[in-house]
């Protein structure tokens, strides 16, 4: 899927102003703007903000309703959640979108579409976290041994309930050691979200997380194309509070990931209109390739580099720490020889 079309640039544009934007020709495929929205989880965030026919307008109000609601629901699983963890002594540290909700991040909480509940909590409680949820009518969600080696436990599921997951890390390898547990629960600050107790990382961290997850933690296709929403979210986050850039800088430097910070908010200036923070070098050929990959995502079929250290590899690092896990030990051994192995591999590979 391209991201250089006349629909993406319209929401992107959309959204950077927060004014009305429209389409400039009378037979505009609303539907395939509608489905590039859905596939950049902006869709709430359009509402009101555009220029279209009564229809989709309706369309555009009622899915923000809807998120409203869930939103709502989200905020109140929140409380109770929370509640359970305080009575154990455990003050949970909100991370991504449900900080975003009760720190007013997005000045209307229904523009901002969530899909789970994400607690932070000490790797030596995390563990009893989870089982307290646990035992208060959630389900683990175990697909496959790969869950258990995550950083974070198993997502809790209920019906009817918004999944949860309980993090005792932002990630593995540079993900972590850039921006650590300790570090975020040591500097989050104390937020009661009604009768609970809850935490908030600080403005850097919620910063540097959400740049470190679209950028390291999700896969090679979101490095390359970072959804809107998360794009969205670090304009929001600049906009609502004052960030210590230079401090940010600093960390992905001394982790060697000075140019995935650089390249990420430099599509995020492409993308959005927002001006990096500081001053970039600008024509690195990297740059020129991942505008390439925006014209043309099929370019990356032919580069073994990217299939190899943003595919193959990865895979390697999960089958290693499976390996140390007596569960997922003989879910690796005997990968080989499963065809669905080299089925996920391949669409790995042509989705990248």
């Amino acid at each position: 899927m391209r991201h250089d079309t006349p629909d993406y640039r319209m929401i992107a544009s959309c959204l950077a102003g927060g004014c009305l934007g429209g389409a400039t020709t009378p037979n505009w495929d609303w539907e395939q703007t509608i489905h590039i929205a859905a596939r950049e989880e902006v869709l709430p965030s359009l509402h009101g903000n555009l220029l279209c026919p009564p229809e989709i307008a309706d369309f555009f109000e009622g899915i923000h309703d809807l998120n409203a609601e869930r939103n709502s629901q989200l905020l109140r699983e929140t409380e109770t959640l929370a509640l359970l963890l305080n009575k154990a002594g455990i003050e949970p540290v909100l991370l991504k979108g449900t900080a975003y909700l009760v720190t007013g991040v997005y000045r209307d909480p229904a523009d901002r579409w969530l899909y789970d509940i994400d607690f932070l909590v000490s790797p030596l409680r995390s563990a009893e976290a989870f089982e307290i949820i646990r035992r208060a009518g959630y389900e683990p969600y175990i697909p496959d041994p790969t869950a258990l080696v995550l950083h974070h436990h198993p997502t809790l599921e209920q019906a009817d309930r918004i999944p949860v997951e309980i993090h005792h890390s932002l990630g593995h390898g540079a993900c972590s050691r850039i921006l650590t547990a300790a570090e975020i629960i040591d500097a989050s600050t104390p937020f009661h979200l009604g009768r609970a107790n809850v935490r908030i990382p600080s403005p850097d961290h919620l910063m540097t997380h959400l740049i470190v997850h679209s950028q390291m933690q999700h896969g090679s296709y979101y490095r390359i194309w970072p959804s809107l929403r998360a794009m969205y979210d670090l304009v929001s986050l600049g906009r609502h509070f004052t960030i210590d850039w230079n401090g940010i800088r600093a960390r992905f430097r001394t982790h060697g990931k000075a140019a995935i910070l650089n390249l990420h908010l430099m599509q995020v200036e492409k993308a959005m209109g927002t001006p990096p923070p500081f001053p970039l070098s600008r024509g690195g050929l990297r740059w020129q390739y991942r505008q390439a990959l925006w014209r043309e995502p099929r370019l990356r079929f032919i580069d073994p580099m990217y299939t190899c250290s943003r595919v193959i590899w990865p895979k390697i690092r999960l089958s290693w720490r499976l390996l140390r896990h007596p569960v997922g030990r003989k879910y690796v051994l005997s990968t080989l020889f499963r065809p669905s192995f080299y089925r996920k591999l391949f669409g790995d590979i042509a989705h990248g």
